[in-house]
């Protein structure tokens, strides 16, 4: 569920060597210090290796509108490097969840209807023997492919090379004819579901996709860091670590994001901690903030991740188990840089955002989630 790269690896079998940098961002509705939360933090990560660094961490905490920097730490003997939560990366598949907040703002207008045909706007989908809704792509239950798991992108993308166009994925995944995809209403992860999202955005909107986030999401949210990427001369100056994909090349100079099919944004930490935070009643309607985390079970193994009752409503990864629940939120996964973030409820509301410069999507989501029930627990 929700992840572009998926190594699985139990809790505690975690590599040190995918850790060389860890950035997070922590957010406090009320007074409640978040200090500590830094500190934990830190401890959790120390706790899964002997030989880690601590990470660099900013702690924010918000009272109304204004957010307060609570701690900035560098590792040892850094200079000049900067406010670390400033920095942006690449936010892969946390962009999902971004789609689908702009198609909800399109719904709030009665521009897009969820439960109408998404063949409306997509043509593309005319040729396959069932109809889905607008609903079933954001919650990848409209019977589509992916190419997550396909030999000739992975070596395409290990190539360094131009990615494909989007006609280019729907043909090699065999959209229009539908032969290959599973059962529609079933959940299957597909990336393929949101490059046509991202086209649904643009022809409901009546701009470029890039220009229709910042429209509904980056601007109304205050996220300034934030833009949708297109081109490789882009990538200079994020946050990376280095990628099994392109062996000893950083992958600022391998990697083109056009291989992420639907688009990808890039955002600093605290922007990723914003955006969870800020999908509230000031943002849309409460009708559809209740539809976005009507979310329903996805089937199959989650080994080594933190969940209990995995469930995806409209672009949200959900946690619906009381116990370690509710939160939800995305996890993303692509070269060089595991970003997640995550939203607990409740009289205190916590959210939480981890960038790791490594592909080890388990481990970013352990911080994640301890770091939350840390936070919800007052510890």
């Amino acid at each position: 569920m929700g992840k572009d790269d998926g190594n699985a690896t139990k809790k505690g079998e975690m590599d040190p060597g995918l850790l060389r940098a860890a950035l997070a961002g922590l957010l406090e509705e009320e007074s409640a210090s978040a200090a500590p939360a830094a500190t934990a933090l830190v401890a959790i990560l120390r706790g899964r290796g002997a030989d880690m660094e601590p990470p660099r961490t900013l702690v924010l905490r918000r009272r109304g509108a204004h957010s307060e920097k609570r701690g900035g730490e560098k590792r040892g003997g850094e200079k000049g490097a900067g406010d670390p939560a400033e920095r942006r990366a690449l936010v892969y598949s946390l962009t999902k969840t971004i789609l689908a907040a702009a198609v909800l703002r399109l719904a709030a207008r009665g521009i897009v209807a969820l439960d109408g045909p998404a063949e409306r706007w997509l043509p593309e989908l005319s040729g396959r023997p069932v109809a889905v809704t607008v609903a079933q792509l954001l919650m990848h239950r409209a019977g589509l492919p992916d190419y997550g798991g396909r030999a000739d992108y992975h070596a395409a993308v290990a190539a360094g090379g131009e990615p494909w166009s989007g006609d280019e994925f729907l043909a090699r995944c065999g959209v229009a004819n539908g032969k290959d995809g599973p059962p529609v209403g079933s959940f299957a992860y597909s990336n393929i579901g949101y490059l046509l999202v991202g086209r649904l955005l643009e022809r409901a909107g009546g701009l470029p996709l890039a220009e229709m986030l910042a429209r509904e999401v980056f601007a109304p949210l205050g996220l300034s860091g934030a833009a949708l990427l297109r081109d490789r001369s882009e990538l200079d100056g994020l946050f990376f670590g280095p990628s099994p994909a392109f062996g000893g090349v950083p992958v600022a100079k391998a990697y083109h994001p056009g291989w992420v099919s639907h688009g990808v944004a890039a955002m600093t930490v605290s922007d990723a901690c914003r955006f969870v935070h800020g999908l509230t009643e000031d943002y849309l309607p409460t009708a559809l903030l209740w539809r976005m985390r009507d979310a329903l079970p996805v089937s199959g193994p989650m080994t080594g991740r933190p969940w209990v009752q995995p469930s995806y409503g409209l672009g949200l990864m959900m946690e619906l188990n009381p116990g370690p629940g509710p939160y939800w939120g995305h996890t993303g996964g692509g070269p060089g840089v595991t970003p997640v973030a995550y939203h607990a409820p409740g009289p205190v509301p916590v959210s939480v955002a981890v960038f790791l410069d490594g592909e080890d999507g388990n481990l970013a989501e352990w911080m994640a989630v301890e770091v939350l029930h840390r936070l919800r627990n007052g510890r």
